[in-house]
């Protein structure tokens, strides 16, 4: 009985490295030095972005992120255009002037278009209205701010 399990032991060890020299195969010199070629994948052709900036984002002297000090009233596609309006609201105690840039984002993150909006003199503790119209009539986009506070 034991000399039978060893013999049905060795059987299966004998299978299996028979089975795994199967999978490793062989390598030749070709194999080596062939390079991968690359594949072209079908995805559809997008124009570049639309960009209006005046000021390179973070490029001022004082500068305080201030997403919190900005709203967005509307930001929706009309007649081939992005209406996107809002608001700021100054909480310091002197008057400021603020950058915001106005980017639209694509469902998978790209920047399909930037616009600096400029808003100056808002007196502390005040409110101030901003506006800003994008030229593309890419349906399907989404309003994302960055908003710089500057000393007036």
């Amino acid at each position: 009985m034991r000399h039978s399990r060893i013999m049905i032991a060795t059987v299966i060890a004998a299978l299996s490295a028979t089975a795994l020299v199967g999978c490793v195969g062989t390598t030749t010199k070709a194999d080596v030095t062939k390079s991968p070629k690359p594949s072209v994948s079908a995805s559809p052709t997008l124009t570049p972005g639309i960009t209006k900036i005046t000021d390179t984002p973070g490029s001022g002297t004082g500068l305080v992120g201030a997403l919190a000090d900005s709203t967005v009233s509307q930001c929706v596609l009309k007649s081939g255009s992005w209406s996107v309006t809002g608001t700021v609201k100054n909480p310091t105690t002197t008057t400021v002037k603020y950058r915001i840039y106005v980017s639209l984002l694509s469902g998978s993150g790209s920047t399909r278009a930037l616009q600096q909006v400029d808003v100056s003199a808002v007196k502390a503790g005040a409110t101030s209205k901003w506006d800003a119209t994008i030229a593309t009539a890419e349906d399907g986009l989404n309003c994302v701010l960055r908003v710089e506070r500057y000393p007036a």
